[in-house]
């Protein structure tokens, strides 16, 4: 043996085994990456996180080469893991650029904080900062060690890839719409990397013989696929067997849950950030309504402020508040002569999957739904533990009346109010923010026109709305900086703060969540999209209860609108903003200078690098020739990674084929094998299938398209009359060759679309996960009973 670095070198095959060991775990570590990419609003986030993965398992490799103890080989990579995250973070400062010496472990540290800071300010996607992206550096860089210590050096891949694939609880736990199918196959990919390369190390290491060798290669094969067959039948079951599926192939966690008693939900304000700043803009629901201006339609209500945020206190679904069509009456509303019921039917979309709190106009008095909801008394939220809105239809009665303002001036003072003690809690505000509230109502005589008064301030011209705010600085008051420095943000931000200034004058106050009243299509009839989710403010005033106030302004989201009992300006006094440079508060009655209301270009001010945040004064990290090689290494291991799973998709759909049509044991499940291959072939080609077509229909767009050659039509009209038979007649004829006629049909589908089409169906295919989505038991199987036994004869 030859010696080297102190230590003896192994034989090249037994190097060569452990450096692919080590690379294994790096290129597993990296395929768990994308189950974090929903949580940040930036792109470029993981470059820093995949290089410390690398470099970990570089360093890994290295000590497996040359004989060294095995505990050291966890040291080895955690000095790995700091010099790579000095040179990310403090590459300007530290010495060499990459020595963590303890005056730059503690700036680490700090930033570390700043990151912990970071997360608890900022909703989902946040952005990339510092301190964030170095906390998740941080934690895939110790998965990576312990993955690598146990499939490496202990020789267990399963428990190493477990380790990896915790990653997964962390959007489980703080995303609204958990994981998607891309980041789980993602995940799984990298979950049998692991099994595949101790397989192959095994394999190759056995020199006893063929048979041995053989033998250790069956073993480690039987590992993989078996693990490799769980997947598929854990993503295939729920799409082939619609009782046991939730409604989603991907789904992998349940919105809503009930323990015990008590029910809890998603974060509505992070479920709100995530819609507006979605890429697309689905439809949501529709309803028709006689009322020319329809009210907004609420689904959550929030009525804990901790300083920072708002909370929804936790509702209980008890059997007294389960819902059997009549609403408990809204607290504090007494109906007046003018009072009107208007009368709303609401249809849910079927891709609006996971909400379990049913959109209501407020206030609400009827709800015919079916399914199993409950209503919560006090703030009259209809919600379910169980049962999910995607695809409902319901009909509301509302009340409509415009309030009186000579009346909501006349409104008792708040101690007069009966109502919780949670609606006026509030917590210190910092004196900023105390003098500017007094200062704008400081002219108004009653609270309502303090309301009014809240509500003018904001929708002014001074505040921009903006769905990416600036950041707020580490160590200063959220809503200090909003009020007063940035003025910039989004729905959210306006209704947050109004209500909370409200609470401070003695106005009851809560911030609600939901959709305004969107786009009206048609004589009384409206559609909401994604981009009509909102936040509005609550105040609660005596005989009316709780009225709706919009605080937003209008350019942002222009289907908000202020309701008629709000859209009188009141005139209000210049406000002198307080600054930090003053040596001491101004008196809310002194006169304020004439120039002393914020100008328009008073963000952009406050945004000048001369006053960074403690995070954004340390050097940017991550740029510059050194990013870009991180990024090349880290792109050709995910290449690698990519080619094994490339065909994936393609397998995984011809396995549902196969599955389908072995499953097919009678006349009935014959045809629907044969109905459900031609729509997910569509599917997959990027025709947009639509369930509520007949078979017949189908037939007619299809050749009308010219989408079926001539000698194709006779193979789809087989097909065609064989789905209207199965739904229809008390007993379908048998149906034979219906397998051929959909290979035919589906080669002339396959020619008459793009080639770009052709490739994206054999290597991506949509029905994997849309398809799910798309059965409807009205309008697919055998009259209508998907996944059911086949209706019995009524003559029989």
């Amino acid at each position: 043996m030859a010696e080297f670095g102190g230590g003896t070198v192994r034989p090249v095959k037994e190097a060569l085994l452990a450096a692919l060991l080590s690379l294994t775990t790096a290129a597993s570590a990296l395929c768990m990456l994308p189950l974090l990419g929903p949580l940040f609003a930036d792109a470029d986030w993981w470059t820093r996180p995949a290089s410390a993965a690398v470099t970990v398992a570089a360093a890994g490799a290295v000590t497996q080469w040359i004989r060294v103890p095995a505990v050291v080989t966890p040291l080895v990579q955690l000095v790995a893991l700091a010099i790579t995250v000095t040179a990310h973070v403090l590459r300007d400062t530290a010495p060499l650029g990459i020595l963590p010496t303890p005056g730059v472990v503690d700036q680490i540290i700090a930033l570390a904080f700043s990151g912990v800071a970071d997360i608890q300010t900022h909703v989902i996607p946040v952005p990339a900062t510092d301190g964030i992206v170095l906390l998740v550096t941080l934690l895939l860089g110790v998965l990576t060690i312990s993955a690598h210590w146990i499939a490496v050096t202990l020789r267990v891949p399963g428990v190493a890839a477990a380790a990896l694939l915790s990653l997964i609880a962390v959007p489980l736990t703080v995303h609204h719409e958990g994981v998607d199918g891309a980041a789980f196959t993602w995940a799984a990919v990298g979950f049998l990397l692991l099994f595949a390369g101790d397989s192959l190390v095994r394999t190759v290491s056995w020199e006893a013989g063929a048979w041995t060798a053989a033998a250790a290669g069956l073993w480690g094969l039987g590992v993989t696929g078996t693990a490799a067959v769980c997947i598929v039948l854990a993503l295939l079951v729920p799409a082939l067997l619609p009782g046991v599926s939730n409604g989603s192939v991907f789904s992998l966690i349940n919105q809503l849950r009930s323990g015990g008693r008590t029910v809890s939900t998603v974060d509505p304000l992070t479920s709100l950030r995530g819609t507006l700043t979605s890429t697309g803009n689905r439809r949501v629901l529709e309803y028709r309504t006689s009322d020319p201006a329809p009210e907004y339609l609420r689904t959550h209500v929030l009525d804990s402020f901790n300083g920072e945020t708002w909370t929804m206190s936790p509702v209980e679904a008890s059997t007294k508040d389960l819902l059997n069509g009549t609403i408990p009456h809204p607290p504090g509303f007494s109906t007046g002569s003018d009072a009107e019921s208007v009368v709303t039917d609401i249809t849910i979309s079927t891709e609006a999957r996971g909400m379990d709190f049913l959109p209501l106009p407020y206030p609400s008095r009827d709800v015919q739904v079916n399914g199993e909801w409950y209503v919560d008394p006090e703030t009259l939220m209809v919600f379910s533990p169980n049962d999910d809105a995607a695809g409902l239809t319901y009909r509301v009665t509302s009340i409509s009346s415009v309030p009186d303002e000579d009346a909501l001036r006349a409104a008792p003072a708040a101690t007069a109010f009966r109502v919780d003690q949670r609606y006026v809690d509030l917590p210190p505000l910092s004196q900023e923010v105390t003098q500017l509230i007094e200062e704008i109502t400081s002219g108004a005589d009653s609270l309502f026109d303090q309301a009014l008064a809240l509500q003018a301030w904001f929708t002014s011209g001074e505040f921009t709305y903006d769905l990416d705010p600036p950041r707020v600085p580490d160590n200063a008051d959220p809503l200090a900086y909003f009020l007063l420095d940035s003025k910039t943000g989004y729905c959210q931000h306006f209704a947050s703060a109004m209500a909370v200034m409200a609470r401070y004058v003695g106005i009851p106050a809560r911030v609600a969540v939901g959709y305004t009243s969107g786009e009206r299509i048609g004589s009384g009839h409206w559609m909401v999209r994604e981009s009509d989710a909102h936040a509005w403010p609550e105040l609660y005033f005596a005989n009316y209860g709780w009225l709706r106030f919009e605080p937003t302004p209008g350019e942002g989201q222009p289907n908000a609108a202020v309701p008629e009992y709000a859209a009188t300006v009141p005139e209000r006094a210049p406000v002198h903003e307080p600054s930090p440079h003053d040596s001491e508060p101004a008196s809310p009655s002194a006169p304020a200078p004439q120039d002393t209301p914020a100008q328009p270009s008073a963000p952009e001010e406050t945004r000048e690098p001369a006053e960074p945040s403690a995070a954004e004064s340390t050097p940017a990290p991550g740029t510059g020739a050194p990013r870009t090689d991180a990024v090349l290494t880290n792109a050709g291991i995910v290449a690698a990674a990519a080619a094994l799973m490339l065909v994936l998709p393609a397998l995984l759909r011809r396995l549902v084929r196969l599955l389908r049509w072995r499953r097919a044991a009678d006349v009935p499940a014959h045809v629907r094998a044969a109905w459900s291959e031609l729509r997910d072939d569509l599917i997959d080609l990027g025709w947009e299938w639509n369930p509520a077509h007949s078979p017949r229909t189908v037939e007619r767009l299809l050749v009308s398209q010219g989408r079926v050659t001539p000698q194709a039509r006779d193979a789809l009209h087989r097909i065609v009359t064989a789905e209207e038979a199965a739904r229809y007649a008390p007993r379908p004829p048998a149906a034979s060759h219906l397998a051929d006629d959909c290979r035919t049909v589906r080669r002339a589908l396959a020619a008459s679309f793009p080639r770009t089409s052709r490739i994206r169906a054999l290597f991506l295919p949509r029905s994997l996960w849309q398809a799910p989505h798309l059965r409807s038991p009205e309008v697919s199987g055998t009259a209508g009973r998907v996944g059911r036994a086949p209706r019995r004869d009524p003559h029989a």
